[in-house]
């Protein structure tokens, strides 16, 4: 008689399977940003380009998010630091962030000069945050620059250039 007995492997053996893959699915999850695109947006007869990533925010801190806008080379229309008044805005909605709950880092590398070499150390970063006007507009931004390690802070250590 044929039997429809399939042996089951050992429970050790699985449960330490799902533990390691568990693991690696955490540990993997918490050095990515929550969401790494590219936004458009027009400005009078320009495209602006830029790259978004959003984190959550730095623990025991008020802002729920980091949101860090890269200058682009690609980028033909208004600098990110023009206009980011409005990115601000266009973000927040399209992601669901207030953004007078976030630290916005503008950052600028050898990947925001053409002909300039992608991989170089140098950058500069600027911190702005927001606040709200008495008409409930968003604010003028308050700027800060900053150190590559304060982006790392303010991401929870989750950044890598």
């Amino acid at each position: 008689m044929n039997s429809l007995f399939v042996p089951m492997p050992d429970a050790r053996r699985v449960f330490a399977v799902l533990l390691l893959l568990g693991f690696c699915l955490t540990t993997g999850a918490l050095a990515q940003p929550q969401t790494d695109t590219t936004i458009t947006w027009r400005s009078y007869s320009h495209t602006g380009t830029a790259a978004v990533e959003i984190y959550p925010g730095p623990p025991d801190e008020e802002e729920t998010h980091t949101i860090l806008l890269r200058e682009l080379a690609k980028n033909r229309g208004p600098s990110t630091v023009k206009d980011l008044q409005y990115l601000a805005d266009l973000v927040g909605r399209r992601f669901g962030i207030d953004p007078t709950t976030a630290y916005w880092v503008l950052h600028w590398g050898g990947f925001s000069f053409k002909g300039a070499d992608p991989e170089t150390d140098k950058a500069l970063f600027l911190r702005a945050t927001f606040n709200r006007t008495k008409s409930g507009n968003l604010s003028s931004p308050y700027w800060n620059v900053i150190s590559e390690s304060d982006v790392r802070k303010l991401t929870d250590r989750r950044w890598t250039e």
